[in-house]
């Protein structure tokens, strides 16, 4: 009887993680367009040419060496004007701006922010040079002009930049644009940050309304009927500003809320998260592209939690109780939860 008894539970044990093919429908999602020349789009200012290099984590010109050697540099940029090269580089923790001379001189850097510093521009004339800050709520492009150390920023909030131009008369900037609400789109501003208008429109937008919750990018449904409750699809991202072909896909398909975090298991986010009226708790998912399982198992209920798992061979997926493990997440996680809630009759 005994033997029974555990043959029984092992049997139990091996259907309960058997591998099931992912559907078809779940292995790709629609793409947005992505935006890789942003001087096809623009006009730009020609870029300075010259023999400055990166070598051994040093900025280097011909045969002289212009700075120490730093954990990395980001980007930098030559002013034959000025001799001068602006760039960022990582001394510590953060990537900060530096200027060197191109006849040698100590390196002088601008005054540092805790946050990364990158992507140096040197205006195509005058004495001006841009850079980028990054920050947990949205990046910043500002504009110093050397002589005078007089800064000018302009704030894209709950955005990222991912690339910028100057135009040939040094007035006007593009940049190009993400967000998790909104795909990559091309706005230009004046470098004082006024008069900014939109290039080339971002081919996607979703129909959701962005908040920030306890740190987290929260998108739910711009149409919320009175008493109105959604399932929660917390999604672990390490940049929740960015935009995602398979979260779009996600909220095209299903009538959710979707929260956008960098550690699922953070205790202020679930306690706002338990607050939200709007929220329906009995029906929430962790889409989790780490390698550790979160430690989720005090939430009542418990959610289902979408783990990366690349011992899962391709095309399949394991579940066992309320873990799903599958290789390639993305967009398996915006057809399983899709299909589930309709599954079980959520529109």
């Amino acid at each position: 009887m005994r033997f029974l008894t555990l043959l029984s539970l092992l049997v139990l044990t091996a259907c309960a993680t058997t591998l099931t093919p992912v559907p078809e429908a779940w292995r790709t999602v629609p793409e947005a367009p992505r935006i890789a020349d942003l001087c096809a789009r623009v006009t730009c200012a020609e870029r300075t040419k010259s023999n400055v290099r990166v070598e051994g984590g040093k900025i280097v010109a011909g045969d002289k060496v212009l700075t120490p050697a730093f954990a990395a540099i980001q980007s930098f940029d030559v002013s034959l004007d000025r001799r001068e090269v602006a760039f960022s580089a990582k001394r510590a923790d953060n990537f900060d701006v530096g200027l060197v001379s191109l006849d040698g001189s100590e390196v002088s850097w601008l005054p540092e922010e805790r946050v990364d510093e990158t992507d140096v521009q040197w205006a195509p004339r005058g004495n001006k040079m841009s850079y980028m800050l990054h920050t947990a709520r949205g990046d910043i492009v500002r504009t110093m002009h050397i002589p005078t150390s007089a800064q000018l920023s302009v704030d894209f909030a709950d955005a990222r930049v991912t690339a910028l131009a100057w135009d040939p008369p040094a007035e006007r900037y593009a940049v190009v644009v993400e967000s998790a609400e909104a795909s990559q789109r091309v706005e230009s501003a004046e470098y004082s940050g006024e008069r900014r208008r939109t290039v080339v429109p971002a081919a996607e937008h979703l129909d959701v309304v962005s908040e920030i919750m306890a740190g987290a990018v929260v998108l739910r449904p711009a149409a919320l009927q009175y008493n109105e409750t959604v399932p929660l699809v917390v999604w672990v991202d390490d940049d929740p500003l960015r935009w995602s072909d398979a979260r779009a896909a996600l909220i095209r398909n299903a009538k959710v809320a979707v929260a956008i975090v960098k550690e699922a298991s953070g205790e202020v986010f679930w306690t706002e998260v338990r607050k939200a009226k709007w929220i329906d708790a009995t029906r929430t998912y962790v889409v989790c592209g780490c390698r550790l399982q979160p430690a989720l198992d005090r939430l009542k209920p418990v959610p289902t939690l979408i783990i990366e798992d690349d011992h899962v061979p391709n095309g399949f997926y394991r579940q066992q109780g309320t873990e799903i493990r599958v290789r390639g997440i993305q967009s398996f996680a915006a057809g399983y939860i899709a299909h589930e809630l309709k599954t079980n009759g959520f529109r």
